[in-house]
């Protein structure tokens, strides 16, 4: 590329990152300042826009807002601070031994172009080489955030920084997701497809065409590379990575040693516990394979950090009647997502898109119950039953068949929460056919006054046919009357009666979610005596005072 193709980019800014080692490297200088744990915190954390002005909109407005709680919904945990911190190591280390500034870093350089011009890096993997360049696995089961949080990392970085000076375009990241099923040379492809998209290249086509062997694309990847200052490379879920199509454990394994140790490029793997079995073996024996280590991705725990993620995450409702969140609900939000903070975002949306839309006239009926989350969990999320109940059992076995296993779409849950829409569906002029023409036009009257209370046309049809039918002289009035009457007592019909019959059959461990003068919620929330709490809520009758009285 000519310079004035290269300025399009962002120019590098040199800073002072505080050691001299750092500042002396045009490479790590026009890098972003080294973040303290705070300021990662307040980068991390994500919240949605949320007015509560915003509860009294159409309850199909609302399951729209509801959804900004999958984009814009992340609270920092401590393992989050780490990975940042072991990022900006990485990201650091990897350009120590390749300063544009140095005769030394030249030479090295055309010594490495030698070595992958002959298209055989594997070869020179134990070599003595001075690389500063490290490598690291995250783990963990899917729906955990291990992309998510990375995805969030590595956009603080930039992502092309254009050093006039050097004529060169340094790539401080790329991430690859690995393809299913996927091969050694997919692999190289799909890195060509990313760089193309960050540098609007034709890589892919220059390199691809013509079905080179592996060994070609194996050095076109690193020269690449070189050419562009890659400092890291993250390459997400890479247990889809198929060894055997690779060429082999040892061949895999090889070209990644050679990214860290020949060509100097940071390398993160990103996967599920799968991932580590596939090359566990040849990567404990190879060469800085150790590097930054293995970090563990696993669920949140159920203590102060479950308690901190819910409290934030329970105060974005849309709901017209929100009940406060009690040990109650906070401990049924981790038996049904085991601590999984995908599951239990999607199963929180989905549930209060649910109370929405079944509640009806009456707003006291929009609120989220552990019933409510019972059902939609069955109903929405079941594909994922085998994983929690692997995970709540601590089956080890049981859980690497469900390794793989994706957490289905919120998008498609909250469109099939619309098929439990009843009173609210829409309005629509249906032809009732009663009889007469009496009858017929008494009986489109009874619909069309129906359907403005409320009542779908679909429930509202066979109630008035019914009445008519068994009484074909009944007034509008009648027809109305009866009609509601069997509307108000059909099964799946919420009100605030059905609310108390269902307070009535509540169990136990829901008892806290009841409202504040309820015995039951008395009991469930008391520390001392049974006596001193009704004491305390009034309901112990002063009976001194009326002795002392009388």
């Amino acid at each position: 590329m000519i310079e004035n193709e290269n300025s399009r980019y962002p120019i590098a800014y040199y800073k002072d990152p505080g050691l001299p080692e750092y500042a002396d490297n045009p490479l790590i200088a026009a890098l972003p300042e080294i973040l303290s744990p705070i300021e990662v915190s307040e980068i991390l954390k994500k919240t949605p826009i949320f007015k509560q002005e915003e509860t009294a909109l159409p309850g199909h407005i609302r399951v729209h807002a509801i959804n900004r709680l999958t984009r814009n919904f992340f609270v920092p945990q401590t393992l989050h601070i780490l990975l940042e911190q072991k990022f900006s190591v990485l990201v650091r280390k990897s350009y120590l031994g390749r300063n544009p500034k140095t005769a030394r870093f030249k030479r090295k350089l055309n010594s490495i172009r030698n070595i992958i011009q002959n298209h055989d890096l594997t070869s020179y993997i134990h070599d003595d080489f001075d690389s500063f360049a490290s490598s690291m696995a995250i783990v963990g089961i899917s729906g955990a955030g291990k992309s998510t949080t990375t995805n969030i990392l590595l956009n603080h970085y930039p992502r092309v920084i254009y050093h006039p000076d050097y004529n060169l375009l340094q790539v401080p990241w790329i991430k690859i997701d690995c393809p299913y099923d996927g091969s050694l040379a997919e692999f190289c492809e799909s890195f060509f497809i990313a760089l193309d998209r960050r540098l609007n290249t034709n890589y892919r086509q220059k390199y691809t065409a013509g079905k080179p062997r592996i060994g070609k694309l194996i050095a076109d990847v690193a020269d690449l590379c070189l050419i562009h200052a890659i400092g890291l490379i993250v390459v997400d879920e890479f247990q889809h990575m198929n060894l055997a199509k690779s060429g082999g454990e040892k061949k895999m394994i090889n070209f990644l040693v050679t990214l860290v140790n020949v060509v100097e490029v940071s390398v993160v793997l990103i996967g599920t516990p799968k991932a580590l079995r596939l090359f566990s073996s040849e990567f404990r024996q190879a060469r800085r394979a150790a590097g930054e280590g293995s970090l563990i991705w696993d669920r949140l725990p159920f203590d102060e950090s479950w308690d901190d993620f819910t409290e934030e995450l329970w105060k974005y409702q849309w709901l017209q009647a929100p009940m406060p969140l009690d040990e109650a609900m906070k401990l049924k939000l981790y038996e049904l997502s085991q601590g999984i903070p995908d599951i239990v975002i999607k199963l929180f949306c989905i549930a209060q898109a649910r109370a929405i839309l079944l509640a009806g006239p009456d707003p006291e009926d929009e609120y989220l119950s552990t019933a409510l989350l019972e059902d939609v969990f069955d109903e929405e999320l079941s594909v994922v039953k085998p994983m929690l109940e692997s995970l709540r059992k601590n089956k080890e076995r049981t859980l690497e068949m469900c390794d793989d296993l994706v957490v289905p779409n919120i998008e498609s849950a909250l469109l099939n929460t619309f098929d439990h829409l009843k009173p609210n569906a829409l309005k629509k002029k249906a032809n009732l056919e009663m009889g007469n023409e009496t009858e017929t036009d008494l009986a489109k009257s009874a619909f069309e006054n129906l359907t403005a209370m409320g009542v779908s046309p679909d429930i509202a049809e066979p109630l008035i046919r019914e009445v008519v039918q068994s009484n074909p002289k009944a007034t509008l009035i009648q027809i109305i009357h009866q009609a509601t009457s069997s509307f108000s007592n059909a099964p799946g019909t919420t009100s605030s009666q059905q609310r108390e019959k269902a307070n009535i059959m509540m169990k136990k461990d829901s008892w806290g979610q009841l409202p504040a003068r309820d015995l039951r919620k008395i009991y469930f929330d008391k520390t001392g005596s049974m006596y001193e709490a009704l004491d305390g809520e009034g309901l112990i009758y002063p009976l001194k005072a009326f002795l002392s009285a009388s």
